[in-house]
């Protein structure tokens, strides 16, 4: 049997791709459902590479020169009829979620997914009902801005996540533990 992730025709459609893998992943680790305790580490793994992917691309302030960039629009909108004026890609531009979860931190999530390393038997609790929410909205953006926002596949919807989801990640120095409880956030005041 041979797998093979969907044809993407453009750079639009390969962040389009990232969206609805976030967005899948989301919902499932909602649901809460699983057959197995395999089913949730990957569902949360699928979350937080994803989740990665979209914060780098719309606020890793110094891409590497092929990697695409909400900072270099070019690549995304040269094939469609216009560009985002300046001002909606600003609104676009994410550096607060790639310092908050990735930058130069100790705690980032490249050293709990893409790396093994000794950070992997550290506790971590993954707030993905906040970090949904945080991306959420420049995703739908980003769609927004799209002349053409097509996919040769079935769209996700964004997921409505009514209460915070936190799941938990260590592999080696303790039994990996995934709760995915949800709880009311605390009410504002």
């Amino acid at each position: 049997m041979v797998f093979s992730r969907p044809p993407k025709l453009s750079h639009a459609q390969t962040i389009l791709y990232e969206i609805d893998m976030f967005r899948y992943a989301a919902a499932k680790l909602s649901e809460g459902k699983w057959s197995s305790e395999i089913e949730q580490w990957v569902c949360l793994e699928d979350f937080l590479l994803h989740f990665r992917n979209l914060i780098e691309f719309f606020g890793h302030s110094n891409p590497r020169p092929d990697d695409l960039n909400v900072s270099r629009p070019d690549a995304i909108w040269r094939h469609l009829e216009s560009r985002p004026a300046e001002a909606d890609l600003a609104k676009l531009r994410r550096q607060d979620l790639w310092d908050k979860y990735e930058g130069d931190r100790p705690d980032k999530i490249s050293r709990y997914l893409h790396h093994c390393t000794e950070a992997r038997t550290d506790f971590k609790n993954w707030d993905v009902g906040v970090m949904y929410a945080e991306l959420d909205p420049t995703t739908k953006d980003f769609e927004r801005l799209l002349s053409d926002g097509s996919r040769p596949w079935r769209p996700q919807p964004a997921v409505a996540i009514s209460s915070v989801l936190s799941a938990s990640t260590v592999s080696a120095s303790a039994p990996m533990q995934v709760d995915i409880t949800p709880f009311l956030p605390p009410a504002k005041t």
